[in-house]
């Protein structure tokens, strides 16, 4: 499919794509910066074009698709309510010394997150208590160290985490849990005392479209959304089915640049850092045939703080995205897109 021309008068990477929307196609423009903290620095720079990330069609999952947790959440979508907060990190325990638990935390603006990290431990009889924790120096951030968990019989029984799936606890017989590994990854202030605790999946990280809370915002597929709309999206789809972060790092009101960021136990030997997202927003024009021009500044969508694959090792890498979506014409050359950076209202 041709693609729109693109004037991008920005630095940021820009891409136009054809999505379905509720009520037919959206032409969507997406735009993502990538900035870079230089070491020993305290002020992100916009990294140089070699560096800059490419939008993503897809989640890029810890390992394999459908059995472990999202790494790179996926930036296609026609839009978002608010702003994600996403972070790829190792926790790192203080001072570089094993110890039994240790905490790490995550702060951008108005939305926050602590998790304490345990040594590995295993359940007690039936999942009744956890076991002490051996002592550990790091581990990474991932849904799978946390409570959760699916298991599946050859009989049809079934049982879930809906909302982390790939995590320890959740299984048909509690017997089986005797001896098993734990969950290392925890919220303090909702702790485990035993497989009935059952508390909300402590992470960082994006959640899959799969897992609640997106799962309820999905909307309903049945006879009737196959009778009457497929393939459009069905009509009670709800926009925050496309918010990936932990339900407590989405902002309440999307973030707009500028605030700051605080990171702790996140670099080796536990020691945080600490930086201010760049106050910088974009303006996107569609200038469609037959139609009046259009002009959208979009919120900020989309914060990714990444300290394992970044340029200096566990110094961070940060993306961030913006999106503007109108009706798609009929022809896609018909369209022609202005994307252009300015400074925040």
């Amino acid at each position: 499919m041709d693609q729109p021309p693109l004037d991008n008068e920005s630095d940021f990477i820009a891409h136009p794509q054809l999505l379905l929307d509720k009520d037919g196609e959206k032409l969507v423009v997406m735009v993502k910066a990538t900035w870079e903290l230089p070491q020993g620095g305290d002020e992100l720079e916009l990294a140089p074009e070699e560096r800059q990330r490419g939008l993503r069609p897809t989640a890029i999952p810890w390992g394999l698709p459908g059995e472990t947790s999202t790494l790179f959440p996926p930036d296609f979508c026609v839009r978002k309510p608010s702003t994600d907060v996403v972070l790829i990190a190792r926790g790192f325990a203080p001072r570089g010394e094993a110890t039994d638990q240790f905490d790490v935390s995550v702060r951008v603006g108005p939305v926050s997150k602590v998790l304490r990290v345990f040594g590995l431990r295993v359940w007690e009889a039936g999942g009744s208590g956890l076991s002490s924790p051996r002592p550990i120096s790091e581990l990474d951030l991932r849904y799978e160290y946390a409570w959760g968990g699916a298991e599946f019989s050859d009989t049809g029984d079934a049982t879930e985490e809906p909302r982390n799936p790939v995590g320890r606890g959740k299984v048909l017989d509690n017997d089986s849990l005797t001896h098993q590994p734990a969950p290392q990854i925890e919220d303090p202030f909702n702790l485990i005392s035993s497989v009935s605790t059952e508390p909300p999946p402590a992470g960082v990280g994006a959640i899959q479209r799969h897992w609640e809370p997106r799962r309820s915002h999905c909307g309903t597929y049945d006879d009737e959304w196959l009778d009457e709309r497929a393939p459009l999206l069905p009509a009670d789809e709800d926009d925050r089915v496309n918010q990936v972060a932990t339900p407590d790092l989405i902002a309440g009101r999307p973030l707009v640049g500028g605030e700051e960021v605080a990171l702790s136990g996140t670099l080796r030997g536990g020691a945080g850092l600490s930086f201010v997202l760049p106050q910088v927003a974009v303006e996107i024009g569609f200038d469609v045939k037959d139609r009046d021009r259009e002009v959208v500044r979009p919120h900020l969508d989309t914060v990714v703080i990444d300290q394992l694959f970044g340029i200096g090792g566990h110094w961070p890498t940060v993306e961030m995205v913006w999106r503007a979506a109108v009706r798609a014409p009929r022809r896609m050359k018909d369209a022609k897109v202005t994307v252009r950076e300015i400074r925040p209202r």
